[in-house]
């Protein structure tokens, strides 16, 4: 018998799908952040955490039901370029859970973060790889492409609490130059090829993790000290969520899908740099900053959550694979 006689029903899964959970864990770490420096309850961050955990759970067991019904689907996105950057979600969700672990459990954080790495090396190779082949047109080259090589950079911010020193200076000098070299890549599609189209629209958000995320984990290798080069790293931030901000008409007029959870783990990531920032620097850094971008995260996660619950319940976001 075929497959498509032997498969039964089951939802069409995007891998892309565990940007939720990187968004409700990076909301989550963000709180635990800002209870130092805000003085909220702490609780708020570690219900966010676990709920990530949740999330990921459940997203797990859906599309590994995917893999096993319907392999087909799943090798599709992995033959895609353009899709193919999402399965770094995967591994980034287990760093981000490391992280939130860390505090509460060593062992289990330690092997998340392990797995999480050793993935998210294995799969920025593969891609780098088949990139490398050439002749692929320009257009396909999108913003979803820093997520294979962000874990890179957000590995050694967790890393390093848990001893891999060295591995996390390699890693992040490792990240940094891709992130560079990507970033050129970008705004030469953007500058001289041509736009993101509407449905592109929400990864316009990514290149504000890449910064965020390689300023945590300089800070953390760097023991803490704000130096020039961690100010220039927040700073570059900072231009790429003001460029995101600035196209937030045009995202208001995109109609909802699952994309949109694209905004939120680089809000996330932003506002934890801003918690660390000001907790480094004390009073010069404006609390009102570290608020609305807290408030943003939250307002981001919270609205994709709720959107997402109801196009489940509708039956309007997933097709079916029969």
């Amino acid at each position: 018998m075929t497959e498509s006689k032997t498969a039964k029903p089951v939802p069409d899964i995007p891998v892309s799908l565990f940007a939720a959970v990187m968004g409700i864990a990076g909301l989550g770490l963000a709180w635990r952040k800002s209870a130092p420096i805000l003085g909220v309850a702490p609780w708020i961050g570690e219900v966010l955490i676990f709920a990530g955990v949740l999330v990921f759970a459940v997203i797990a067991a859906a599309y590994g039901l995917k893999i096993a019904r319907a392999p087909q689907a799943m090798r599709d996105e992995a033959n895609d370029l353009k899709r193919v950057a999402f399965f770094a979600t995967v591994p980034l969700s287990l760093q981000l859970l490391a992280a939130g672990a860390f505090p509460l459990d060593h062992a289990i954080a330690t092997l998340m973060w392990v797995v999480g790495t050793a993935a998210q090396c294995i799969l920025l190779l593969i891609i780098l790889m088949r990139w490398m082949q050439g002749g692929h047109p320009r257009r396909i080259f999108q913003p979803s492409l820093f997520l294979p090589s962000a874990g890179l950079l957000l590995g050694p911010a967790t890393g390093y609490h848990l001893g891999f020193v060295e591995l996390g200076w390699m890693m992040f000098t490792l990240g940094l130059l891709l992130w560079l070299l990507f970033l050129v890549m970008l705004f030469e599609r953007l500058f001289f090829d041509m736009p993101l189209t509407d449905e592109e629209l929400p990864l316009l958000a990514i290149p504000v993790t890449p910064p965020a995320l390689a300023f945590m984990s300089y800070v953390a290798l760097n023991q803490q000290v704000i130096d020039g080069f961690a100010r220039f790293l927040f700073y570059a931030m900072l231009l790429f969520l003001i460029l995101a901000l600035a196209h937030a008409s045009r995202f208001a007029r995109v109609r909802f899908s699952l994309g949109w959870w694209s905004f939120t783990f680089p809000a996330g990531a932003a506002a934890g740099a801003a918690m660390e920032y000001s907790g480094a620097i004390g009073t010069d850094f404006p609390a009102i900053l570290c608020i609305a971008m807290l408030l943003l995260t939250t307002g981001l996660v919270g609205y994709c959550g709720v959107r997402t619950i109801m196009g489940v319940r509708e039956g309007s976001l997933f097709k079916i694979i029969s």
